[in-house]
């Protein structure tokens, strides 16, 4: 009995360690569509706000990628966005303008539900929109305080860049930006990178490439079954 049990672990954990080795190798193609999806994201957001007169801009990941990759990076997860609190009535009148583009718009997402998130229907990636309150010289974060607070003056003044098409509204000192999100060493690309107040583990990295691999496979079956589904109602 005790061998076969042993036989029967050993068998799982074959099967667990060929199952992680498949994922890890679908990483190249689940950031491929995930980049191409995001890029859809943030060129609908962007134009949608703009058409709005939204304030916001570019923050985290997307500006990173905006600054050193002229694109979104290919390993990120999500569009990051900053707005401050005064303006989160104005984002969240624009649901039906959303919806008209094939989005869904809540102030409930993240583990937190505090954060404004659109929603792309057809893969469920989504850009997240980070809400600041201005305390003196800080803008402290409703998310995560004060891990996440900015000096005020750092995205005081803003301007319009042109981006993957469209126009991003980014601080205007975006180094500055940067340097305070991630530290000096923000221009050597890390994949998983989180910034200077959640140091950068590999191993973290790695979870959540083999997290968001299977939520890309799931999203990619999804959008397939809806394009057959489509399909057989013409």
């Amino acid at each position: 009995m005790g061998v076969y049990v042993m036989t029967m672990a050993g068998a799982v954990l074959a099967l667990a360690a060929l199952l992680v080795v498949v994922l890890l190798g679908l990483t190249p193609i689940v950031d491929a569509r995930r980049q191409r999806a995001l890029r859809r994201t943030l060129i609908d957001v962007c134009q949608v706000f703009e058409a709005h007169a939204v304030d916001y801009w570019g923050d985290f990941g997307t500006l990173l990628g905006f600054h050193r990759e002229k694109d979104i990076i290919r390993s990120d997860k999500d569009v990051d966005l900053g707005i401050l609190q005064s303006e989160k009535a104005r984002v969240m009148a624009l649901k039906d303008v959303f919806a008209s583009r094939g989005y869904d718009l809540t102030d409930r997402g993240g583990r937190a539900r505090k954060l404004i998130r659109i929603i792309d229907r057809r893969t469920r990636y989504y850009a997240d929109v980070y809400q600041y309150v201005a305390e003196g010289d800080l803008l402290r974060s409703l998310l995560v305080s004060p891990q996440e607070d900015i000096p005020a003056r750092l995205v005081a003044r803003r301007i319009r860049e042109p981006f993957m098409g469209t126009t991003l509204l980014v601080p205007e000192d975006v180094p500055a930006v940067l340097r305070h999100r991630y530290g000096p060493s923000f221009g050597t690309p890390k994949r998983g990178e989180k910034g200077a107040t959640r140091p950068y583990s590999p191993l973290r990295s790695l979870v959540e490439d083999l997290q968001d691999n299977v939520l890309g496979i799931w999203s990619w079956l999804r959008a397939a079954t809806r394009g057959l589904e489509w399909r057989q109602s013409r």
